[in-house]
């Protein structure tokens, strides 16, 4: 209970960062950040993720391609924006949003599913191996920002998820939960206002 007022400051202080300052984040940093992600509760003890770091300038620079074009897929196939929105929403990827100095790609091995469980919304096994990954990527964001990390968790990728898969040559069995985008902060961080407390839970 001793860090308790240093641990909420941190949930309460952190928040999605789209845009980095280019210095590299220290390895033991990394290695802390990757450790914390494995501290995270896992169903089953199964343990069942696979973290790929992403260091290269070759590499990010692919990656951040890839982001910009799940970002656009998404923008118009799911949100339906506007031309003109997407447009606006690309010269600024293009312009260096999201472009980091550290990837982390998160997956799980579906071949170590049971012999019935399924890749499917509908497999209970499935599912927990999900929630067991998302856990793992809140350990790393948060312990990220104990180092003055900023991080944004990226789902758009999920659209374009066999060019990842191809790009970091990993396995068909490898699914892609996600990619945090990790960097120190160009701008001073303000975290978004949430919805009242009082709207989002009841005691029964």
């Amino acid at each position: 209970m001793v860090c308790i007022k240093e641990f909420l400051n941190v949930v309460e202080t952190r928040t999605s960062i789209r845009r980095f300052r280019p210095e590299p984040i220290p390895d033991e940093a990394i290695k802390r950040i990757l450790w914390s992600a494995t501290r995270a509760p896992t169903a089953g003890g199964r343990e069942n993720w696979f973290f790929v770091v992403i260091k290269s300038d070759e590499m990010r620079t692919k990656i951040h391609k890839l982001l910009i074009d799940s970002h656009i897929k998404y923008a118009r196939e799911i949100a339906r924006m506007p031309q003109e929105r997407i447009e606006k929403w690309r010269k600024l990827m293009e312009g260096g949003m999201y472009f980091a100095p550290l990837y982390i790609a998160v997956y799980i091995d579906t071949s170590k599913l049971t012999a019935t469980g399924e890749v499917s919304a509908f497999n209970a096994e499935f599912i927990m191996e999900i929630q067991s990954v998302a856990a793992a990527i809140e350990n790393a964001i948060l312990t990220s920002w104990c180092f003055g990390v900023g991080s944004v968790w990226l789902g758009a990728p999920l659209l374009l998820e066999e060019e990842f898969r191809k790009l970091l040559d990993l396995p068909q069995e490898y699914k892609l939960m996600g990619i945090i985008a990790l960097g120190y902060p160009q701008e001073t961080p303000s975290p978004r206002r949430r919805r009242p407390l009082e709207e989002v839970f009841k005691v029964i």
